[in-house]
């Protein structure tokens, strides 16, 4: 069965995703947080309570027109 990853496994997803579109040897959080349009301590408290800005990663994708799934969901393991 599918599982959601934690916030913390989707931020470095998102990193990533970045990390091959943007000339940095490292994608920081708030790099994260600046593409997501929300605050560096906000994602940082967010983090903390494994509670993922969802409407803002899901946009995110459609910006970059990405696959939400592969950023919030855990890969199958069959």
């Amino acid at each position: 069965m599918n599982q959601l990853c934690n916030t913390r496994e989707m931020v470095e997803k998102i990193k990533d995703v970045m990390s091959k579109h943007i000339s940095k040897d490292n994608v920081f959080d708030w790099h994260v947080a600046d593409a997501l349009g929300i605050n560096e301590g906000t994602l940082a408290s967010r983090i903390k309570r494994d509670s993922p800005p969802l409407k803002e990663i899901i946009l995110f994708c459609d910006r970059c027109g990405l696959d939400p799934m592969k950023i919030v969901m855990k890969k199958k393991s069959c």
